[in-house]
């Protein structure tokens, strides 16, 4: 999930911290990522629920794993504010597509291994099949309205709208953190980050300010982003292969690092990949890498305030030049 291999690459970056250390504050949580997670666990349950009567349905346990995160937060004093994905991005669907073939090929095998009575290796396929449908993310909705817990759904990514959320002073329901699995959370510029989080609310907390916005020497054998922009950072990102755009065969987090510090100019690094590996550089690699990168900056968000979606951040003059004034990348703007 998220930008291939870049959670492992700043490792060394993350520091353990108890959620509580935010207590009073607002925290945006990803909501897909808990329900994955609480999914994951009763995967064959979720395969095998339609073959069920409806009165031994009990309350889902992915909405329970929710809940009882949620309820942790709140006796640490730390205030929720959940966000949902919304429709998806023109750029996802081929990453969409191929983790559905996935998941179509998980059941599958899973449906033969319970057929033939390994239920254990079913379970495990089971889980990789696992899917977080908008029913499940409604049924989490109502809970959370009965809670009085608030939450907000997305226009397209959460991980956009949270990294608006976090980019908000708390005044106009900014969060001082946001709690989630996916990596893409650090592209979006995000400030602080919380992976890893148990039930009891220990987690890994990766700050921005610690990667690129301090002088202090990186830790040791780990990447050093002392002269790195948040837009270089973002390159690297993208580079590396994310979920709107697959990486060059032989490029990840580390040589894209490589490269993007030597000569701090993403176009001329693309260029100089060009060159050198013709037969492996995408035809229209340029044109998708600059698409790619722009949903991280430039992302359709809702804006409570205003009512409305907005972007972001706003788009340079020389942006709407190069794109010639569509952005239909971004999500389609509704009329």
């Amino acid at each position: 999930m998220g930008i291939q291999g870049l959670l492992q690459a700043l490792k060394p970056y993350a520091e353990p911290v108890h959620v509580k250390k935010y207590a009073g504050k607002r925290v945006g949580i990803d909501a897909y990522s808990w329900l994955h997670k609480g999914a994951y666990a009763c995967g064959m349950e979720l395969q095998l629920a339609d073959s069920k009567p409806k009165t031994e349905r009990k309350v889902p346990l992915y909405v329970s794993y929710c809940l009882h995160r949620i309820k942790m937060l709140l006796y640490n004093k730390v205030i929720p504010v959940v966000v949902f994905d919304g429709g998806p991005l023109p750029l996802k669907a081929g990453t969409q597509q191929e983790r559905r073939r996935r998941r179509e090929i998980n059941l599958e095998n899973a449906q033969k291994k319970h057929a033939d009575g390994d239920v254990l290796g079913a379970q495990e396929l089971y889980q990789r099949a696992v899917e977080v449908t908008p029913a499940m993310a409604h049924e989490l909705i109502e809970v959370l309205r009965e809670e009085e817990v608030e939450f907000v759904v997305a226009p397209y990514e959460a991980d956009a709208q949270l990294a608006y959320l976090a980019n908000l002073p708390r005044i106009q329901g900014g969060v001082a953190a946001v709690i989630s699995e996916d990596s893409d959370l650090l592209a979006y510029g995000c400030k602080a980050v919380l992976f890893k989080m148990d039930r009891y609310g220990h987690c890994d907390e990766i700050c921005m300010e610690r990667l690129i916005e301090c002088d202090s020497p990186a830790p040791l054998k780990a990447l050093s982003f002392r002269n790195f922009t948040q837009d270089l950072f973002v390159g690297m990102c993208v580079m590396a292969g994310c979920d709107f755009l697959s990486s060059i065969p032989g490029i990840g987090v580390k040589r894209a690092h490589g490269l993007l510090e030597k000569y701090r100019n993403i176009s001329r690094v693309l260029s100089k990949l060009k060159l050198e590996r013709p037969t492996t550089f995408p035809e229209n690699y340029m044109a998708d890498f600059f698409q790619a990168k722009a949903i991280f900056s430039y992302a359709r968000v809702y804006d409570r305030a205003k009512r409305k979606l907005v972007l972001l951040n706003p788009i340079p003059e020389e942006l709407l030049a190069e794109f010639e004034g569509n952005f239909d990348f971004l999500g389609p703007y509704p009329i």
